[in-house]
């Protein structure tokens, strides 16, 4: 075994045992936040048939929040589109510019607001995010989740690159051994994926970070230099929709900060506007005169963001992504599970006694260019690709993981009855 492979065994096998309980938690959490919205959807009020142009229902939202008498001296933050299939609004006291505390309030498509008993209650979702994206923890856990992230990568890079030089054409297997071929295997089938899902996993972790530096860097530039007009009235959120659908009649909003807080600049709206082909741009508005000032398109970083959310819970390509999402991370959670019993037992008697299994009958693999890139074009070709074909390529990766997953499936499905050699010593 040469020097860099011992040493990259050394870095594999402690972030592997520090990392461990971590790596668990995150993977059987994330299987579970996979399926948030099924496990808490919205349950919107009946809606009629007809078509509901996004114009009425914002207009139906900006006057009942104008207009009810518990909100109508409150100051609106912003107005956008919930992860749920609704659209949801933020509102707080005059004068706060601050997002942090202020009340969110829910609406159907339609612009009808949703009462308590219209929504699900949220709490063990709530609970599971928490402990997925910050540990309990706040702020400080989501950085400490993104360092995490990082240290993971370097783990599972460390782990790929001596993968090949462990457990080559073996005849006979103890229990430590099968353990350790399965560590190999699974951790080489997983691979492309929990590369993808930590890297985004760590880029969601600095969310408030990188959003940070482009408030520094563009809005807060412009709120510097803007003219404050007291007292202005600003024109109606419908009214900025028509302005944008014109200008920009190829994007379509996704949020709406409102004039006067710490996402816009004062007397302006501040749009983000999307499409299909997840292109983003932000619009400036004129909160006075309803007309567009510019666009900027967001910076890499924004971009890298925005697009990480979708690609690391699955949600892009309908259930059957989800079932992918979801067996890759029960199975993902095997790794570190056989990597602290084979640490813990490497020269117990248990983990070496002669109670053999043959190894002939589990195929080795291998980092290899086609374990990686295969899985990995499909993740992002189902991502890019129109929504009609989604489910269709869904499908065909589900079709090749069962394929390239069968050796292993079919020695499981057998490991009692073939696999074990309970007379055979080791030779």
């Amino acid at each position: 075994m040469s020097t860099l492979v011992r040493k990259l065994l050394k870095i594999h096998r402690i972030l592997g045992l520090v990392l461990a309980v971590n790596f668990l938690v995150l993977g059987l959490t994330g299987v579970v936040l996979v399926w948030r919205h099924e496990l808490s959807p919205v349950q919107t009020v009946e809606q009629k048939s007809v078509f509901i142009s996004e114009e009425s229902s914002l207009s139906k939202i900006e006057n009942y929040l104008s207009e009810n008498k518990s909100y109508k001296d409150k100051k609106v933050l912003s107005i956008f589109k919930g992860d749920d299939g609704d659209i949801q609004a933020r509102v707080t006291e005059p004068g706060i510019e601050k997002f942090k505390g202020a009340m969110r309030l829910k609406f159907d498509l339609a612009g009808n607001v949703l009462s308590s008993n219209q929504v699900k209650p949220t709490a063990f979702i709530d609970f599971i995010l928490k402990l997925h994206r910050e540990l309990l923890l706040g702020g400080k856990g989501k950085i400490l989740i993104g360092l995490m992230g990082l240290f993971f990568l370097i783990a599972l890079l460390s782990g790929a690159l001596i993968a090949n030089k462990f457990y080559r054409n073996v005849k006979t297997m103890n229990s430590r051994i099968l353990l350790g071929r399965l560590h190999k295997i699974i951790g080489v089938k997983t691979l492309a994926w929990l590369l993808i899902v930590t890297f985004t996993g760590a880029i969601l972790a600095f969310n408030s970070t990188l959003i940070g530096l482009f408030l520094r860097d563009n809005v807060r530039a412009h709120q510097a230099n803007a003219i404050v007009i007291e007292n202005a009235k600003y024109v109606s959120v419908t009214t900025v929709l028509k302005e944008l659908e014109t200008k920009l009649p190829h994007l379509e909003y996704d949020f709406i900060s409102y004039p006067d807080n710490e996402f816009s600049v004062p007397n302006q709206f501040v749009v983000l506007m999307e499409n299909e082909e997840h292109h983003h741009e932000i619009a400036y508005v004129d909160g006075i005169t309803g007309k567009l000032n510019r666009t900027v398109s967001l910076p890499w970083y924004l971009e890298l963001l925005i697009l990480s959310e979708p690609l690391h819970f699955g949600d892009y390509g309908g259930v059957i992504l989800k079932i992918i999402w979801s067996v890759l991370g029960l199975i993902s959670s095997f790794i570190p599970i056989s990597g602290i019993y084979i640490f813990l037992f490497r020269r117990k008697h248990l983990a070496v006694k002669a109670g053999l299994y043959d190894g002939r009958l589990l195929n080795d693999t291998n980092v290899s260019t086609l374990e990686v890139l295969l899985p990995t074009m499909f993740v992002f070709v189902i991502f890019f690709i129109t929504s009609d074909f989604k489910w269709i390529l869904s499908a065909l990766f589900l079709i090749y993981l069962i394929f390239s997953w069968r050796d292993l499936v079919l020695f499981l499905i057998s490991f009692r009855n073939k696999a074990r050699r309970p007379k055979e010593r080791v030779s």
